[in-house]
């Protein structure tokens, strides 16, 4: 188990990139999304995670722990074209509505986003 110090960056807007805090996670070259079996999104870099790695949340500022243990199921790299990709895999559809269409209400919905700052 991989305890991963993190700090929340709110939901990110799929559109557009932005998180909470008015930076793209498009404009990072070379950042990964990582998604967990608790519907959240981890950002960092490549190599921080696998595919399978049991992860333990924990906040970076108060140190305490966020939630339960959580897998990572997925990995993106986070370009718009990746990630979209990635959870419309994984059951969450992020597209933007076409014309006439309506949203799946079978899709789930990502809760808060993190970047990760440390990994032990």
């Amino acid at each position: 188990m991989k305890k991963v110090s993190v700090i929340s960056v709110g939901l990110v807007n799929m559109t557009t990139g932005n998180t909470m805090y008015d930076w793209s996670i498009y404009e990072n070259e070379g950042l990964y999304a990582f998604l967990t079996s608790g519907r959240y999104l981890l950002f960092g870099r490549e190599d921080s995670l696998q595919i399978g790695d049991n992860v333990d949340l924990i906040g970076n500022d108060s140190n305490r722990r966020l939630g339960k243990q959580h897998q990572i199921v997925a990995i993106s790299k986070a370009t718009q074209e990746d990630l979209l990709k990635m959870l419309k895999e994984n059951n969450f559809d992020y597209y933007p509505i076409k014309a006439f269409r309506k949203r799946d209400s079978r899709n789930m919905k990502l809760s808060t986003s993190y970047s990760i700052k440390g990994i032990e």
